[in-house]
């Protein structure tokens, strides 16, 4: 299918305003990549993205402006007027983007010095200070809990030796130990005997006293 010198020269500004739009597509993935310092997986996915677009432009360009059949032209006219775009406009383009993000990000920087740093060391201050507040009330707690368990056994100890260490006391209760009982009833026998020995001794004295009286 023949073409006219005017329908050629119409697909080749077609195609030439196709590649600098493809052009200024590309410089939208350049500054996305200045702005937020891009690792190379998201670097990878748009440049997926950008090949898939141009694939898709060039497709319907051909399409519609010479009903699916691909002419030299028309691909060169892409081509070149995105490589002039890239090494003229774009650069420009490029430059005043990394100006204004410079610009932008120092104001970011200056308002997080002057409003989130100080938030931040007021937090951590605050925060170590609660620390010290809870270690200081634990340590008071135990300190507390000592004192009150030092004076308990200091007032058990002298009620328990003011009742023999609570020998008596276990003697006289239902739960005395063996070894306490037994120990205690023969405390009580050895008590009695000694009683009686004293008592028999005290008979026999006045008994000899008597005695001697009645031989006067």
């Amino acid at each position: 299918m023949e073409m006219s010198m005017t329908a050629q020269g119409i697909v080749f500004l077609f195609s030439c305003v196709v590649g600098a739009f493809l052009g200024v597509f590309y410089d939208v993935f350049r500054i996305i990549r200045i702005a937020f310092n891009s690792k190379w997986v998201s670097v990878f996915f748009q440049d997926f993205i950008f090949c898939i677009f141009s694939a898709v432009s060039i497709i319907l360009l051909v399409y519609y402006t010479n009903s699916g059949i691909v002419r030299w032209f028309s691909l060169f006219g892409c081509f070149l007027c995105f490589v002039l775009y890239h090494l003229t406009i774009g650069r420009f383009i490029i430059f005043v983007s990394k100006k204004i993000i410079d610009f932008i990000k120092m104001i970011l920087r200056f308002i997080k010095k002057i409003t989130i740093t100080p938030m931040k060391i007021a937090i951590l201050f605050i925060i170590k200070q609660l620390k010290y507040l809870i270690q200081f009330i634990f340590r008071q707690s135990v300190k507390t809990k000592n004192n009150m368990y030092y004076k308990s056994e200091k007032r058990k100890i002298s009620h328990d030796a003011s009742y023999g260490f609570g020998l008596y006391r276990l003697y006289k209760s239902k739960k005395t130990p063996i070894y306490i009982s037994k120990g205690m009833k023969n405390m009580d026998s050895i008590k009695f005997k000694n009683h009686e020995k004293k008592s028999t001794e005290q008979k026999n004295t006045r008994l000899k006293s008597n005695k001697n009286l009645n031989y006067r």
